[in-house]
């Protein structure tokens, strides 16, 4: 712990940042303790220490919330936008044989200190301006927060921040951003790549359009030069990307340069394409991801909502259980739309929809909000969704069934009837004296290879075809 001395407007910025913060973890602990006191409702049985604990948290972070506010008055008052013009009313001189009087100096009312923030909301070397008279007691309080949170990391496994912080740029994107950002800005005005923010969005990717794009831009500029790079060294070593990728040493270096030249557009046109669909693929994955959860959690949140819970709330259990971590960063999403950005739950729930990627949960949420509208029974609801989740995820399974079982019969009759067939013709060749100029050895890896390849092929297809979960 130490003092610093800041500005008025640093101190400032510093006591807000430090209030966003307290109140970030405040908004944590309130949301744990309404889960503990709906789990109790419920008739589940709670340790009473817990929320002891989670109230005593609390408390002490809205005490040292408000030390910190008790000082910013104070600060406003050294903030000016102008120099004051010195006096010009000129005082008496004291008399030569008194002593001439010291100016009163102010006395700092004012303290600068700098602490290693124990929450993970508070950046390491956080500085926070307080009054000199609430020190000592904001060091206790923050020293009994702490304590707190350790008991309650420890005995009872609560994580101190639940929220997803937003994350900084990364220093690829800046650098793509300088060379490319206002070309990126252009186009995107002009029309082109309708629908890159909204498809970033459903895919998870955190990135602007313009960030995103200017990123392809400049991947496809690094894949010009690699392309480059490659072509001498292609060149250097007498090689070719073609079959049988040896060129004749014949050949002049003009001929070599044109079987390879394509590699200068082609190169960088498939990053950009890359970049390009890189958050569709990345979509669809996440909402077959999604789609395997989703039946679980409408059974979840139907036996929630059977309690007569704050519709709310039953997400932020959902959330709270990590056991649907696809499903979870949607519902993310949607509890950010309430508690961030202010919307009420029907208008949160179809902003929600819009940018989901699955789009069995965009209509979960579509069917809720009708609901809500309509003054229906959250419950009915869900009950009715979840069977239909149900059933089409039990369609999905014996579907899979039928394509495993006849793809068994296609590996059995490949990979084990073929190779015996071909053993059978090989014998019936060998004695009747016709030969096809290839060794049994030969022949013998050929049919092993074969094998092997298929095998490959079936697991890789196998793999591909299966549903996640």
């Amino acid at each position: 712990m130490e003092t610093k001395e800041i500005n008025a407007i640093g101190a400032l910025k510093a006591n807000v940042t430090e209030e966003r913060n307290i109140l970030k973890e405040v908004f944590t602990f309130l949301n744990q303790f309404e889960v503990l006191e709906g789990l109790q409702k419920r008739g589940v049985k709670i340790r009473g220490e817990e929320k002891k604990l989670l109230e005593f948290t609390i408390a002490s972070l809205l005490l040292q919330l408000r030390m910190i506010n008790n000082s910013i008055p104070e600060i406003t008052k050294k903030i000016f936008f102008f120099k004051e013009l010195p006096s010009q009313t000129t005082k008496p001189t004291a008399p030569t044989s008194m002593p001439a009087e010291k100016p009163e100096e102010k006395k700092e009312n004012l303290i600068s200190l700098k602490y290693k923030g124990p929450y993970l909301a508070r950046e390491e070397g956080t500085f926070l301006i307080i009054k000199k008279s609430d020190r000592l007691r904001f060091l206790k309080e923050l020293s009994l927060a702490h304590d707190s949170i350790k008991r309650l990391k420890k005995d009872y496994k609560l994580p101190i921040i639940v929220t997803e912080e937003f994350k900084k740029p990364s220093f690829y994107a800046k650098i793509s951003n300088r060379f490319f950002s206002d070309l990126s800005r252009e186009l995107i005005e002009k029309g082109y790549f309708k629908g890159m923010s909204e498809e970033l969005r459903k895919a998870n990717l955190y990135f602007l359009s313009h960030t995103y794009i200017s990123m392809a831009f400049f991947s496809s500029v690094l894949a010009f030069f690699a392309a480059i790079f490659l072509l001498i060294l292609l060149l250097f070593f007498e090689l070719s990307i073609y079959f049988p990728f040896l060129i004749n040493a014949e050949a002049s270096i003009f001929s070599r340069l044109l079987r390879n030249f394509w590699l200068l557009a082609g190169l960088p046109i498939l990053t950009f394409l890359a970049f390009y669909f890189y958050p569709l693929t990345e979509r669809k994955s996440i909402a077959n991801k999604i789609n395997q959860e989703l039946p679980f959690v409408a059974i979840h949140m139907s036996a929630v909502a059977g309690s007569g819970i704050e519709p709310t709330k039953i997400f932020r259990i959902v959330v709270g259980s990590k056991e649907y971590p696809n499903t979870a960063k949607e519902l993310k999403k949607l509890l950010n739309e309430i508690n961030v950005y202010g919307f009420d739950l029907v208008t949160a729930l179809r902003n929600t929809a819009r940018i989901t990627a699955s789009s069995k949960l965009s209509e979960l949420f579509n069917g809720l909000a009708t609901t809500i509208t309509s003054g229906g029974k959250l419950k009915g609801f869900l009950d009715k969704r979840a069977e239909t989740l149900v059933f089409d995820y039990r369609m999905e399974r014996e579907k899979y069934t039928r394509v495993a079982e006849t793809f068994m019969d296609i590996y059995i009759s490949v990979v084990i009837a073929a190779p015996m067939i071909m053993t059978m013709i090989l014998v019936m060749m060998s004695v009747i004296n016709l030969g096809i100029g290839l060794s049994a050895t030969t022949l013998s890896f050929l049919i092993v290879l074969g094998v092997a390849l298929i095998n490959i092929f079936f697991l890789v297809f196998l793999h591909l075809k299966q549903p996640p979960g």
